[in-house]
C-alpha cells in the first residue's frame, strides 16, 4: 500500500506524487528520492545502455518516521507499530473501527518489513549440499502486470570470499533472463568490498506473466581484475515459475560454484594500447591457455589472427607466428593498427585463435571480437583502452566459436 493510501487511510488531504505528500507534510525533511527514479537498467528485445539505480538509505529512514508519526497521530489510542492484540473497549468500537485496525497493523507491518527483511534470516535454514563458503546475494522483484516489467534490485552481497592477493575482492553482478544468453547487464563494481551494497534496479520489459514464468533468472557475482581475467565468485538460478511475483518478494539466494562454459575453448590475454593523438592502436597478444585440441594427437598448432574493420568493412590483417603442438602458447608479439580518433567508435578487432594443418584448411578455434559495442567484457576492455590514452590495458578473453 502506498502512503497516498495511508493519509486516504487516516483522513488526510493528499495530491501530488508520494514524495510531494511527504514534503508538503514534513517540509523541513529534505527527500532525494530523484534517485529512485532515474537511470533504470532496461531489457527488452533490444536492450538500452546499463544504468544504475542508487538508493537512498536517507529516503527511506525519512519515509519510515513519517509513516510512524502519521500512525501515532491518527491511529487509535495506544497503538503502536508492534502491537499484537486490541483491548475490549477497541473490540466495541464496531466493525469499521476493526477494519481500520487491521488495516493500521498490516501497513505498519508492511513499512516495517523492508527495514527487517534486510538483516532478519540472510543466512536461512541449512540445506544439504549448499556450499556457504561462497557467500550470499539480496534481491529483490516486483512485477507490473499492467506495464509488463519485471524490476529486478540487486540489493547486496554478504560474505563474499577474498579472490585478491589483498584479502579482499572487487565484485560485480552479472544478470541474464534464460534462456537467452545473448543480452547480458552488469551491475557497478565495488572496490575491495567483501560485503558490497549495490542497489541497483533492472528492467525486464514487455514480458507477459505466463512467458515470464518460462524464464529462469542467472545471476553471477564475479570478482574484476584490472590486469588479468575476472575471477567467478558464485552464481545463482532463480526459476521465475517458483516465485511468487505478486508478493514482490526480497529473497536471499546462497552462491553455488560456477558451471560456466570457462575454459571450453580457451582464453586468450590480450593488451591495448591507444595513442590518439597520432591514431595509432598496439594490441599485444600475449598468450593463450586452455586451447581445445583440434590434432588427434591431443594437441594444436595455434596462431593468432587480427582482422580490423570499421563498421562492416575489413581494412587490415595481422597475424602470429605458429606456436606447433600447444594448448598454452605464449606469443608476446605486437602489432600496430592505424586508427584515427573520429573512427575509434566504428572500429573493432576480430581476433581468431586458428589451428595450422599443413594438409587441409586451418581451423578455428575460437575467437574474441573487441569493439565499443562487443560484449560486456570486450566493450569493457576496449573503453578502458580508450579512457587510458598511452597506457597497456591488458584483459583476458573467453574465446567463442
Amino acid at each position: 500500500m502506498c502512503i497516498r493510501c495511508i493519509y486516504k487511510l487516516f483522513g488526510l488531504r493528499s495530491s501530488g506524487s508520494e514524495d510531494d505528500i511527504l514534503q508538503a507534510k514534513y517540509p523541513k525533511e529534505k527527500l532525494n528520492s530523484g534517485e529512485l527514479r532515474n537511470g533504470q537498467t532496461r531489457y527488452g528485445g533490444t536492450p538500452s545502455p546499463r544504468h544504475n539505480m542508487e538508493l537512498s538509505d536517507r529516503t527511506k529512514q525519512i519515509k519510515k518516521d513519517v509513516y510512524e508519526r502519521a500512525l501515532k497521530e491518527k491511529a487509535l489510542p495506544g497503538a503502536s507499530l508492534n502491537s499484537q492484540s486490541r483491548s475490549a473497549s477497541e473490540e466495541d468500537k464496531g466493525e469499521g473501527e476493526s477494519s481500520v485496525w487491521k488495516n493500521v497493523k498490516s501497513i505498519a507491518s508492511m513499512l516495517m518489513d523492508e527495514a527487517e527483511v534486510v538483516e532478519r534470516g540472510a543466512q536461512g535454514p541449512y540445506v544439504e549440499g549448499v556450499d556457504y563458503k561462497l557467500g550470499s546475494l539480496q534481491l529483490g522483484l516486483i512485477y507490473d502486470f499492467q506495464s509488463l516489467t519485471l524490476t529486478l534490485r540487486i540489493i547486496k552481497a554478504k560474505d563474499l570470499p577474498a579472490k585478491d592477493v589483498t584479502g579482499t575482492s572487487d565484485p560485480y553482478v552479472k544478470i541474464m533472463l534464460l534462456p537467452d544468453k545473448k543480452h547480458k547487464l552488469l551491475t557497478k563494481v565495488k572496490k575491495k568490498n567483501l560485503n558490497p551494497h549495490w542497489n541497483e534496479c533492472f528492467l525486464f520489459e514487455g514480458w507477459p506473466h505466463n512467458k515470464l514464468l518460462e524464464k529462469t533468472l542467472y545471476l553471477q557475482v564475479i570478482d574484476y581484475d584490472r590486469f588479468s581475467r575476472d575471477d567467478p565468485i558464485g552464481e545463482t538460478y532463480i526459476p521465475l515459475n517458483e516465485v511468487d511475483l505478486s508478493q514482490s518478494p526480497v529473497l536471499w539466494k546462497y552462491l553455488q560454484p560456477c558451471k560456466d562454459s570457462r575454459g571450453k575453448l580457451g582464453e586468450l590475454l590480450l593488451s591495448l594500447c591507444y595513442q590518439p593523438n597520432i591514431g595509432r592502436l598496439t594490441v599485444t597478444v600475449m598468450k593463450a591457455k586452455d586451447l581445445k585440441a583440434k590434432d588427434i594427437t591431443g594437441s594444436s598448432d595455434p596462431y593468432v589472427k587480427i582482422w580490423l574493420s570499421f563498421g562492416a568493412t575489413r581494412v587490415e590483417k595481422k597475424k602470429t607466428n605458429i606456436k606447433m603442438r600447444s594448448l598454452n602458447p605464449i606469443y608476446n608479439e605486437s602489432f600496430i593498427f592505424d586508427i584515427p580518433w573520429e573512427k575509434i567508435r566504428e572500429a573493432n578487432l576480430e581476433v581468431s585463435v586458428m589451428d595450422f594443418d599443413k594438409v587441409g584448411r586451418n581451423e578455428l578455434i575460437g575467437r574474441v571480437v573487441l569493439g565499443c559495442r562487443s560484449g560486456p567484457m570486450e566493450t569493457r576492455h576496449w573503453n578502458d583502452m580508450v579512457a587510458k590514452p598511452r597506457q597497456q590495458v591488458a584483459q583476458w578473453h573467453l574465446l567463442k566459436d
